[in-house]
C-alpha cells in the first residue's frame, strides 16, 4: 500500500487552493446547469401550455413544440463554433460575463406571452448553451490542477443531469387547472430562473473572481498577471514552477506545426475527425434527445399527468446518479470497451422499447426506459466527450461538437412528426434509433481504438500507424496546458491499478 507520501495525487494536493479552485468549477459549471435545465423544460410545460397558455389544439402543440425544441440546437451548432474565436479574442471570464447578460435577455423573450417571442427566445438561449458547451469545459481545464482534473471533467455532465432533474421537479408546482395569481404564473418562474442562475454566476466572475486563466494571460503575454493569477490557484511555492510550465508549453506551440481546417481531412487527422463526428452524432441518434424532451409525453401513455410527472422525475434522477458512478467506470475499464458493450445494451433497451410500443403495453415501457438512462449514463452520456477531446486537437473538437448539436436539431424537429400515430407512430420511432445503434456497432468496432492512459504523442502514432506525429505536444503537464473541446477529459495521475482491465486497439 502507497503512504502518503508516496502518492503523487496526495503531493499534488498540497499545491494549490481547494476552496478557491472549487469555487471558480462550481460557479464556470453553473453554464452546464442551464444547459441541462434549458434542455428539459418544455418536456413538462408544453401539456400546460396546450391547456393553460397557448391553448394549442393537439396539431399546433405538435407543430410549436418541434419548432420550440428543434430552435435550441440550432443556436447551440452557431454558439459552439463562436465559443472558442470569441475566447480567444477576449477571455474566458470575460465571455463568460457577456454570455450571462445575453443568455437573461433571451429567456425574458421567453416569458412573454406570444409564441414568435417564445421562438425567439429560445434560439437565443440555445446560442447561450452551446456557447457555454465550448467555453465551460475550456476554461475548467485551464484553472483546474491535475489531481482533480477527472472529477472536476465529470463535474460538468453532473451539472447538465442536474440542470435536467430541477426542471422536471419545478413542474409540481404548475397548477391543474388555469389558477391566477402566483400560481398561476409558475410557468414564468420555471422559464425565468435561468436568470437567477446567469446572475449569480455574472455576480462571482465580476466580485470574487476577477482574474483570467493563467493559460490565457500567458498565451497573451502577460506573464505579471498570469502570476497573480496563480497563486489564486496555487500555493506560493508552486506558482513560478507552474508559470514555468505555461511559458514552455506556449513556447514550444508557437515552434510547432499548428493545425489547420485542411490538415483535418487529410490522411494523418481524416480518420479521427469522421470517429468523433460519428461519436457525437450517435449520442443522439440513439434517442437520447426523445427521451429528454418527451419523456413526460411518452410516459402519460395509459396514466394520468401526474403520475406521468413522476416518471420523468425519476428518469432525470437515474440520469444523475449514473454520472456519479460513470467516472469509476470509465477509469475501470477505458473507452472502447464501453463504447462496445454500451452500444450492444442500448440497442438492446430500444428493441424492447419499440416492440412494447407496438404491442401498446405502455405501463411496461417505464423499464426499457429507465434502463436506456442508466446505461447512457454510464457510457455515450460522458465518455464520447472524453475521447473527442484525446484523439483530436482543438479546431477538431469544434467539428465534432457541431455533429452533436446537428443530431439534437433533426431528433428535436422530426421525432414528434415521425411519432405521430398518423406519421410512423412512437413504435417504429424508436425503431429507427434501435437501427442506428445496431449498425454503429460496426464502426465502433472498426474506427475506436483505445486511448486511456496514453498520452497525446501516443495517440498520434496510434492513428498513424507509428509514423511521427505532425503535431507533438511536450510531456510537462499537458493537462494543464492543453486546450480541450467541450466536457474536458480525464488526465489524472493514475497508478497502475488503476489501468483499465482491457487495453484493445
Amino acid at each position: 500500500m502507497k503512504t502518503k507520501e508516496e502518492n503523487p495525487s496526495a503531493r499534488s494536493e498540497k499545491s494549490y487552493n481547494s476552496v478557491t479552485v472549487w469555487g471558480m468549477v462550481i460557479t464556470s459549471t453553473l453554464g452546464m446547469f442551464q444547459f441541462g435545465y434549458i434542455l428539459t423544460i418544455l418536456n413538462t410545460l408544453m401539456q400546460y401550455f396546450q391547456r393553460d397558455v397557448y391553448n394549442f389544439n393537439d396539431k399546433d402543440k405538435e407543430l410549436y413544440s418541434s419548432i420550440l425544441n428543434s430552435v435550441v440546437p440550432v443556436g447551440g451548432m452557431i454558439g459552439a463554433v463562436s465559443a472558442g474565436p470569441v475566447a480567444k479574442k477576449i477571455g474566458r471570464r470575460t465571455s463568460m460575463i457577456i454570455i450571462d447578460i445575453v443568455i437573461s435577455i433571451g429567456s425574458l423573450f421567453t416569458l412573454i406571452t406570444n409564441i414568435h417571442l417564445f421562438i425567439i427566445g429560445r434560439a437565443i438561449t440555445g446560442f447561450c448553451i452551446g456557447f457555454n458547451s465550448t467555453l465551460v469545459p475550456l476554461y475548467m481545464n485551464e484553472i483546474t490542477p491535475l489531481p482533480i482534473k477527472g472529477l472536476a471533467g465529470a463535474f460538468n455532465q453532473i451539472q447538465v443531469c442536474t440542470g435536467s432533474f430541477l426542471a422536471v421537479l419545478f413542474a409540481f408546482g404548475l397548477p391543474q387547472t388555469n389558477f391566477s395569481g402566483l400560481q398561476g404564473q409558475w410557468w414564468r418562474v420555471m422559464l425565468g430562473f435561468p436568470i437567477l442562475i446567469g446572475s449569480i454566476r455574472l455576480i462571482f466572475f465580476l466580485l470574487v473572481f476577477t482574474k483570467e486563466t493563467p493559460k490565457y494571460l500567458v498565451y497573451n503575454n502577460e506573464s505579471e498577471k498570469a502570476e497573480d493569477a496563480l497563486s489564486l490557484i496555487y500555493k506560493q511555492e508552486s506558482v513560478n514552477e507552474q508559470l514555468q510550465i505555461l511559458e514552455q508549453a506556449r513556447e514550444e506551440e508557437e515552434k510547432g506545426e499548428k493545425v489547420s481546417f485542411k490538415d483535418l481531412f487529410g490522411p494523418r487527422y481524416r480518420k479521427r475527425l469522421f470517429t468523433g463526428c460519428f461519436l457525437f452524432f450517435l449520442v443522439q441518434m440513439i434517442g437520447i434527445n426523445a427521451f429528454v424532451c418527451y419523456s413526460t409525453d411518452i410516459f402519460a401513455n395509459g396514466r394520468t399527468a401526474d403520475t406521468a410527472v413522476i416518471l420523468t422525475t425519476l428518469f432525470c434522477l437515474l440520469s444523475l446518479l449514473s454520472t456519479l458512478v460513470s467516472g469509476q467506470i470509465i477509469n475501470r475499464y477505458g473507452r472502447k470497451t464501453i463504447f462496445i458493450w454500451g452500444d450492444i445494451a442500448i440497442t438492446i433497451t430500444l428493441s424492447i422499447t419499440t416492440i412494447l410500443f407496438l404491442n401498446e403495453s405502455y405501463q411496461a415501457l417505464v423499464y426499457p426506459i429507465f434502463m436506456f438512462i442508466v446505461l447512457f449514463g454510464i457510457s455515450f452520456g460522458p465518455v464520447p466527450w472524453i475521447y473527442v477531446a484525446e484523439i483530436l486537437p482543438d479546431i477538431g473538437i469544434g467539428i465534432a461538437v457541431v455533429f452533436n448539436w446537428l443530431g439534437s436539431f433533426l431528433v428535436a424537429l422530426f421525432f414528434p412528426v415521425l411519432s405521430n400515430k398518423d406519421m410512423l407512430g412512437p413504435g417504429p420511432s424508436f425503431g429507427i434509433f434501435g437501427v442506428f445503434g445496431f449498425a454503429a456497432l460496426f464502426i465502433l468496432a472498426g474506427c475506436v481504438k483505445e486511448t486511456y492512459g496514453l498520452t497525446p504523442a501516443q495517440i498520434n502514432e496510434l492513428f498513424t500507424g507509428g509514423k511521427t506525429a505532425a503535431v507533438t505536444f511536450e510531456e510537462v503537464d499537458t493537462s494543464s496546458s492543453r486546450e480541450v473541446g467541450a466536457f474536458g477529459g480525464y488526465y489524472e495521475a493514475l497508478s497502475d491499478s488503476e489501468k483499465p482491465l482491457i487495453m484493445k486497439n
